[in-house]
């Protein structure tokens, strides 16, 4: 139904017809994600499942699972929480509900193409930046441009007097971003080897988790939070510290991620300590959200959208310490190339972030489409899948890269690794494929929700409705 409206004027089509689009192009992608991502932890846990065929081989799946859940699921959510608490914040109509629609479309045709494209080897086989430059270009100038025009010209035209701590987010991570992928893919257009693109590599990955992943999660909790709680947030100058703090201190170069490397000593050393001091923006991010939840903390309970939220929040605690610690050097020998490393960055992926996103796009697909929501136990379920799923994953992942870890230190045979670590390769399988198994739940329901959910009468949210039978 949405595609009648890629030919329409601006001002006949529906506001949130983007934010509808972008929610469930979300979701799907969640379950595709996820869902690759189950079938590679089978093949890591069994290793005699779905062999003989190259396209089905962990080294041509894996990246297609990193890029589906990034591009597709992540940055989906953020697109879909922008096109409809943008304009909620400053009071209008997005700036163009058309450029968000085609937006949606080309993001899908074109994340579509690039990851068949991956799958069948066409890569450039740096990590995080796996796709072609032609598809790198294709994300840079027809998603990421207008998607940041429509933002920011939407905070531009906004009929509040000041801008709120998530516009500021929303509006500086979209310009950012695009700067990261342009430099961060420069190897590729300019034919950089060696030394050079191992560190652009790394530097692109890093800050696409610092300055795009990380913040514009912490931005929806900002809206969200005092959204559903009715409690306003609890200091805007400690949100504005943490927004300047990221600024100052998380466009670091990066090279904590190459410590073993020929790069000059002064510059890892100056990443490691710059990361240390993520914990300022990491404990002003956290500290605020839960106070802001002052006198509210039985919604934890009831209210699923803030059972998600605040479960979020407090996975940024241990991403942030071990994201703090990790990358001094007497830490990051030992854990460097083990499981830990996948663990962390599932943790702030799968974790932190993807919680929050959860609950933006269960309370914005509720509040677009105006309808309660189709099933409270399916919710529910999901919820806790998801949780139970995701804590067995990180935790069993962690536990495998300490075990690789120390046999690195005590020079141990690899193959007495594996075999120590197989029942946390298992349980990683396990983990994921609930994590999986939960998205679908989630999809049947929002889809469901969409067809036949109750319809909010004006004056209402969707979300009070839901709990009301």
């Amino acid at each position: 139904m949405l595609f009648k409206y890629l030919s329409a004027k601006n001002e006949d089509i529906p506001p949130g017809s983007a934010a509808i689009f972008f929610g469930f192009s979300a979701i799907f992608w969640f379950v595709v994600g996820t869902g690759l991502g189950s079938f590679n932890a089978a093949k890591l846990a069994f290793p005699d499942f779905v062999t003989g065929t190259e396209l089905f081989a962990f080294g041509h799946m894996r990246q297609v699972h990193v890029l589906a859940v990034i591009v597709g699921w992540i940055s989906m959510a953020f697109a879909m929480t922008m096109m409809y608490m943008t304009p909620a914040l400053g009071n209008t109509r997005m700036w163009s509900e058309k450029l968000g629609l085609w937006t949606a479309l080309l993001w899908n045709v074109g994340l579509s193409s690039a990851l068949i494209s991956l799958w069948i080897g066409i890569t450039s086989g740096r990590e995080y930046s796996d796709f072609a430059w032609p598809f790198d270009l294709v994300i840079l100038f027809g998603v990421i441009t207008p998607l940041c025009v429509n933002v920011i010209m939407t905070i531009a035209h906004r009929r509040t007097q000041g801008i709120y701590i998530t516009n500021w987010f929303f509006g500086a991570c979209t310009f950012m971003v695009g700067i990261v992928l342009l430099v961060g893919n420069s190897p590729e257009y300019f034919h950089l080897t060696g030394l050079s693109e191992a560190y652009l590599t790394w530097w692109n990955a890093h800050n696409l988790l610092g300055l795009w992943i990380t913040p514009v999660a912490a931005a929806i909790a900002y809206y969200t939070i005092p959204k559903l709680t009715g409690n306003p947030l609890y200091s805007h100058r400690i949100g504005h510290m943490h927004f300047w703090s990221i600024v100052v201190f998380y466009s670091t170069p990066a090279s904590h991620h190459l410590m073993s490397s020929p790069l000059p000593e002064w510059l890892k050393s100056f990443a490691s300590v710059e990361g240390v001091l993520i914990l300022i923006p990491a404990v002003a991010f956290v500290a605020n959200i839960l106070l802001t939840m002052k006198g509210k903390w039985s919604m934890f309970v009831e209210n699923m959208e803030v059972k998600f939220s605040i479960t979020g929040v407090f996975l940024a605690i241990p991403l942030n310490m071990q994201g703090g610690f990790q990358q001094t050097r007497s830490i990051n020998w030992f854990i460097h190339g083990t499981g830990w490393i996948v663990a962390h960055a599932h943790l702030a992926l799968l974790g932190m972030s993807t919680f929050l996103e959860i609950a933006a796009v269960y309370f914005g697909l509720q509040q677009m489409l105006k309808r309660k929501l189709y099933s409270l136990a399916l919710a529910n379920f999901h919820y806790w899948f998801v949780l139970i799923g995701f804590c067995t994953y990180w935790i069993s992942m962690t536990i495998a890269g300490l075990i690789q870890g120390a046999g690195k230190v005590y020079e141990v045979p690899y193959i007495d690794v594996v075999i120590a670590e197989h029942p946390y390769m298992i349980a990683r399988w396990i983990g994921g494929t609930m994590v999986f198994t939960g998205n679908l739940v989630w999809l049947y329901n929002m889809w469901m929700t969409a067809r036949v959910g109750t319809l909010v009468p004006d004056g209402r949210y969707a979300h009070e409705l839901a709990y009301e039978r």
